[in-house]
């Protein structure tokens, strides 16, 4: 059950309430304007966005851990399994 400003709720586990004014934040809201539109995405930009972001993170894993094994100095953090 959830609280409707306008539907309290007596007998609840908790005590406190929220007040707002619904006035000033209809007025507020309807004041929004939408936010203009820069360039028009699709879902196969976002998954080739996707792919490509995966794909360099696995390049950085792959370079530490080369750069890691290869340095003697640093050779004794990386766990051997």
């Amino acid at each position: 059950v959830a609280d409707d400003p306008d539907c309290k709720i007596e007998l609840k586990t908790f005590h406190s309430e929220i007040v707002n004014d619904h006035k000033a934040l209809k007025k507020e809201q309807d004041q929004y304007v939408d936010i203009p539109i820069i360039r028009k995405v699709d879902n196969a930009m976002v998954q080739r966005n996707y792919l490509q972001i995966k794909k360099d993170i696995k390049d950085i894993i792959y370079a530490e851990k080369e750069r890691l094994l290869n340095d003697i100095e640093l050779s004794h953090l990386v766990i051997k399994k």
